[in-house]
């Protein structure tokens, strides 16, 4: 490959803005193409960032002769578009969820490892310095033995999100809370405790018109012990950031979206809190580290095994739900 990454964005409404906006000013990297279901809106995008504009990603990938392209199209699309991209030889850069049914994930995963092509996945709050510090003192013991995490994502969403856009709240291409909303919650939960093991949940649709849930309730049982919990909703009032709290037998980290509320041991403030992620915070962080990842050569910053983890999480959540039991992730896949 040229030392000169050429790039390109599907989907171009949403946010493939945000992907394209750091492609364009990354050193090594041309934004060199676009592709949209939508002939208007892919005009429109070339027009603005000076691309060729496609409608078909495959196409897009082989005559423009990409080298990677980011997949910022409606969730449930995701399996067939990456698929194809990566069947022309492209590495793709896949927004969360990778897919919304354990089978259109593994075909998504399958489909870049059959090809050989690099697969990472838009999990960005991994990024800020607060779950990263959670997850370090869970992990090397400042916080003791771990009691008990939870995550909430308490959101209000108009009628008209679910009204103006079509797909928002659809079973096949949206999937719900846990999905669209919560999955970076689902993943922060599980990420700072070091996994989950079991799941026992309740999903419902709770006030807007739409096919899948707005609301979810999980409690979930660590894979190094302790229990955690998750509260989500689109449906209150007002809108609150998302809150990650772990609480060890000796310490705690509070962390809400914009700060770090609480870092203490019983030997008093954690100091040293972790750095955000070296190559920037959220979208712009993963972009940049994928963009590295295609130079070095080296997997990508959330790779589809990290992804799959909270994914995991979902669908067990859903067949919880469904059943009135508890269910163990591992189930998912058979593990």
């Amino acid at each position: 490959m040229a030392s000169e990454i050429r790039y390109g964005i599907v989907g171009c409404a949403g946010m493939g803005t945000n992907h394209a906006d750091v492609v364009r000013d990354a050193e090594g990297a041309t934004l060199a193409a676009c592709a949209d279901v939508s002939e208007e809106n892919a005009r429109a995008f070339a027009e603005s960032y000076g691309t060729e504009w496609y409608t078909d990603p495959g196409a897009m990938a082989v005559e423009a002769d990409l080298d990677a392209v980011s997949v910022c199209t409606p969730n449930g699309t995701h399996a067939e578009i990456v698929a194809d991209l990566a069947a022309a030889g492209v590495d793709v850069l896949c927004e969360k969820p990778l897919e919304v049914t354990p089978e259109r994930v593994a075909r998504t995963v399958e489909s870049c490892e059959e090809a050989g092509v690099k697969l990472g996945c838009i999990l960005q709050r991994r990024t800020f310095g607060g779950p990263r510090l959670a997850r370090e003192a869970a992990a090397d013991g400042r916080l003791g033995e771990l009691v008990l995490a939870d995550v909430q994502v308490k959101w209000h969403r108009e009628p008209a999100y679910y009204e103006d856009v079509a797909w928002h709240g659809t079973t096949d291409l949206d999937g719900g809370i846990l999905l669209t909303q919560a999955l970076h919650g689902v993943d922060l939960l599980q990420w700072a405790a070091g996994g989950v093991d079991r799941v026992a949940a309740g999903l419902d649709t709770l006030h807007h018109d739409v096919e899948a849930p707005d609301t979810a309730a999980l409690m979930v049982e660590f894979s190094e012990g302790g229990y955690g919990q998750l509260a989500a909703t689109t449906a209150t009032y007002p809108q609150r950031p998302i809150t990650l709290q772990v609480h060890g037998t000796e310490g705690t980290v509070r962390w809400h979206e914009d700060d770090v509320d609480e870092a203490v041991t019983v030997d008093g403030p954690i100091e040293d809190a972790a750095e955000p992620f070296p190559m920037g915070v959220g979208i712009p962080g993963q972009v940049r580290d994928f963009l590295e990842a295609i130079r070095e050569d080296r997997e990508p910053m959330v790779t589809p095994v990290d992804a799959r983890e909270a994914l995991d999480i979902v669908f067990a959540a859903q067949r919880s739900s469904e059943r009135g039991e508890w269910v163990d992730v591992g189930s998912i896949r058979g593990r």
